[in-house]
C-alpha cells in the first residue's frame, strides 16, 4: 500500500473499496485499456490522457497546440513541416473547427487536434471534441470514429 493510499484513508476516511473504484475510473487506467480494446494499441495513451484532462479541467487543449491561423501567422503553409519553422518546433495543429460534412459524429459543433504529431508530415490521427465534453478519436483520417470514455 502506498503512502498516498494510506494518506487518503486517514485524510478523507476512504476505504480500500473507495480507492479501488477511484483507480478503476482514473484516466491512467481507462484510456490505455480503451486504446488496447478499440484501437489495437495504435495510439499514445499518455498524450490522450493529457488532452482529455486539459479539456475536462481547463476547457482548452494543452499549450503546445496552435490553430492553423496561428501557425500561418508564424510562417507555416499547408504541407510544410513544423520542424522547419523555429517558432513552431514542438507544436501541433489543434483547435480548429471540424465540419463533419459526412455526419459521422453526433450533431454539434466540433473541433479537432492532431495526435502524435512529430513535426514532419501530419498523420491520420485526430481527436475531435465539443463543448459538451464528448471526445472521439480517428486513426484513419476521419473514416471511423471511436468515442473516448469518460475518466477522472
Amino acid at each position: 500500500m502506498s503512502l498516498i493510499t494510506i494518506w487518503s484513508f486517514i485524510k478523507f476516511g476512504k476505504t480500500s473499496a473507495d480507492v479501488a473504484i477511484q483507480n478503476i475510473d482514473s484516466c491512467e487506467v481507462v484510456i490505455p485499456e480503451w486504446i488496447k480494446a478499440n484501437l489495437k494499441n495504435n495510439l499514445d495513451s499518455n498524450q490522450v490522457i493529457e488532452i482529455v484532462r486539459n479539456l475536462d479541467e481547463e476547457g482548452t487543449l494543452p499549450n503546445y497546440y496552435v490553430t492553423k491561423r496561428e501557425a500561418r501567422a508564424l510562417g507555416w503553409t499547408p504541407g510544410r513541416a513544423f520542424n522547419e519553422i523555429e517558432n513552431l518546433k514542438g507544436k501541433s495543429i489543434g483547435g480548429d473547427h471540424f465540419g463533419d460534412f459526412e455526419k459521422r459524429l453526433p450533431r454539434g459543433r466540433w473541433k479537432e487536434a492532431d495526435l502524435e504529431y512529430k513535426g514532419e508530415k501530419r498523420n491520420a490521427k485526430r481527436i475531435l471534441f465539443n463543448n459538451n465534453g464528448r471526445k472521439f478519436v480517428t486513426i484513419d483520417h476521419y473514416e471511423t470514429f471511436v468515442e473516448v470514455p469518460k475518466c477522472k
